[in-house]
């Protein structure tokens, strides 16, 4: 289906927060992003739902349209940030979608805001990283802070994307790099600060709310292992690895996204068995 997405901002108390929202009638859904991306990196996974939702994505703080806030960020403040969004929607428990940083500020906020979390989608979740890991995580914050976003963005995509993706679709790979590359320095800093350095591995037993985890084959920060021992900590999870992909799965594979969510949102398990194939 095509969506067509308004641009809003809050216009309460606390940083004002971007936002994009498909309206509507439907079941809301919340998206919220990775690290230096923007509600924009949703494009094709919202193509790809099935109508019936209500999709709301934000820009997390300091991202796309959202303020910048002076200072080192927290899960906290993006947990904060969120539960204002709901409010001034006006809306109770929702599905909260996360991916990369969004996958752990999803976790923070179900367990933080049981209330207002009625199910929990991890795309390429991180959680108990080794030492090793979190030395690279560590180090990989060092070159974010030394580097301009649009430098650090280029020498990410291989990362990010499959080389056969990248030589089929440059232009959903260069959509990608451009939205990082035009992050604010600071916050993409303070935000990666966040996403390398907190850890809800010893807490996500406590989330009540159903869970599904996806992740990619290939994805070499936020690994299949990683995604493995959240879903082995959380009762009642579901866990699937999509074969072959990396990072970037909703931009590279809106498709089997899409049906995993949708099938997962409707407790269909026949359908995640299948989206993956």
């Amino acid at each position: 289906m095509t969506t067509a997405m308004q641009e809003f901002s809050t216009t309460g108390p606390g940083p004002a927060i971007g936002y994009l929202d498909s309206g509507g009638t439907g079941e809301p859904v919340v998206f919220v992003h990775g690290v230096g991306s923007s509600s924009a990196t949703w494009r094709e996974l919202f193509a790809a739902l099935p109508s019936g939702y209500r999709l709301i994505a934000a820009d997390l703080r300091g991202h796309g349209r959202s303020a910048v806030v002076p200072g080192q960020g927290s899960l906290a403040a993006f947990v904060a940030d969120h539960v204002r969004l709901l409010d001034e929607l006006g809306l109770g428990a929702v599905p909260v979608v996360g991916f990369s940083l969004g996958a752990l500020i999803g976790q923070a906020i179900a367990l933080a805001r049981p209330d207002r979390t009625s199910a929990l989608v991890l795309l390429n979740g991180v959680g108990a990283r080794t030492a090793a890991e979190q030395a690279r995580a560590r180090e990989r914050l060092d070159v974010i802070r030394a580097s301009p976003p649009a430098e650090v963005a280029r020498a990410s995509a291989s990362r990010w994307f499959t080389e056969s993706f990248a030589a089929q679709s440059p232009a959903v790979v260069a959509s990608e790099v451009a939205i990082v590359s035009s992050v604010h320095p600071a916050s993409y800093a303070a935000a990666y600060a966040v996403l390398a350095t907190a850890d809800l591995i010893g807490e996500v037993h406590a989330i009540a709310c159903p869970v599904l985890l996806v992740t990619g084959e290939g994805d070499v920060g936020s690994t299949p292992r990683m995604s493995a021992e959240i879903h082995a900590r959380i009762p009642g999870s579901r866990l699937v690895v999509v074969p072959v992909k990396k990072h970037y799965l909703h931009r590279e594979a809106p498709s089997v996204i899409a049906r995993l969510i949708s099938g997962f949102l409707a407790s269909d398990p026949g359908q995640l068995a299948d989206a993956a194939e």
